[in-house]
């Protein structure tokens, strides 16, 4: 009974197509180039205030965006349609994204700062 219940997937998933090993991750291309394809498919559709940075900033910023993406797919190993939109997101809205964590940061490192000159100076 259990043999005829069990789930087999005989279509393997499209992600996994063409998959490889190299440096211990198994690197799906496809997924890979779909990512590729998100993130800079999405960046000439951003906000003005992240196109007035000029052309080395947003070279720069679409850099980070794609090797984030590139890392979450390797990691997370997520289908191709599912990596394909988020990378979309990430391209449009990812710069958003790095302003807040920096921005977090900034808060963090000024109250470590100001915890430690209150504290006389002993971090």
């Amino acid at each position: 009974m259990l043999a005829v219940t069990a789930a087999v997937d005989p279509v393997p998933r499209l992600a996994d197509a063409f998959a490889f090993r190299l440096g211990g991750f198994i690197v799906p291309p496809v997924t890979c180039v779909l990512g590729l394809l998100g993130v800079v498919m999405a960046r000439p559709l951003v906000r003005k205030q992240e196109q007035a940075l000029g052309l080395p900033l947003f070279l720069l910023v679409s850099a980070i965006l794609l090797i984030m993406v590139e890392l979450w797919i390797l990691d997370s190993r997520p289908g191709a349609l599912f990596a394909f939109v988020i990378a979309i997101g990430v391209g449009f809205s990812g710069y958003s994204l790095i302003e807040l964590a920096g921005g977090q940061v900034k808060d963090m490192a000024r109250r470590v700062l100001a915890r430690g000159s209150a504290d006389g100076g002993d971090v």
